[in-house]
């Protein structure tokens, strides 16, 4: 599908970068682990024509895919998936609290990702979905939107990451490419993404997953 279909798709053809506003929000790029071999390689191997972000927070990774895929006159498109309002730890944790930019008592975050995509110049590569994530499988699963590759990298409770998995494996077309943020199997930080993960390729008889730096990888099996 093109960006023209996917906004058709999706957004009823009304097009969230076709009136920004005047006064954009300095670049700020600030993530973690946006740039990593498997993004690379989900580009470079894959050469997607849709990608999928859920859990985009202010666009690094997104734009880091949708930068190489031009680089490369990939004519792929980033549908990037938040609700923009934070996770869990987003919320218990002081100092990432304030990265969601409260206004009267709302997050702001969208704006700083809003003005990101379009300081870089890669509106015409993006497509935000502000749902949550299970409906925004949903929603994709309704329109017939299938994806290439999938970057899961939403909620870290154990619960959540399972749902998303679940949720989003309808959408990854078979032989596409699923990356998770948060792997680690010494434990880290998110030992709930762990489990979740294992659990998953387990019950769904999934070859994998390959972990590096951070992030783990496995393909959708093509049993046609």
């Amino acid at each position: 599908m093109t960006r023209h279909d996917l906004i058709a798709a999706l957004w009823h053809g009304r097009d969230p970068f076709a009136d920004p506003p005047q006064a954009l929000r300095p670049l700020d790029l600030q993530g973690w682990r946006s740039q990593h071999p498997y993004l690379e390689e989900a580009v470079e191997r894959f050469r997607p024509r849709v990608v999928v972000e859920v859990g985009t927070w202010k666009g690094a990774s997104a734009l880091s895919m949708a930068r190489a895929m031009a680089a490369r006159d990939i004519p792929g498109t980033v549908i990037a998936v938040d609700t923009w309002l934070g996770a869990v730890d987003h919320w218990a944790d002081e100092e990432l609290f304030a990265e969601l930019a409260t206004e009267h008592g709302f997050p702001s975050l969208y704006r700083t990702f809003l003005a990101n995509v379009l300081r870089e110049g890669l509106a015409e590569r993006v497509v935000p979905l502000p749902l949550d994530s299970v409906n925004a499988a949903a929603l994709m699963r309704l329109r017939g939107v299938a994806a290439d590759v999938i970057h899961l990298d939403a909620g870290h409770e154990e619960a959540s990451v399972a749902a998303d998995l679940r949720a989003w494996w309808p959408v990854l077309r078979p032989g596409g490419l699923l990356v998770a943020d948060d792997y680690d199997r010494l434990g880290g930080r998110f030992p709930g993404v762990t489990r979740a993960v294992d659990d998953f390729c387990a019950a769904f008889a999934v070859e994998g997953p390959w972990s590096l730096e951070g992030k783990c990888k496995f393909i959708k099996p093509d049993r046609r």
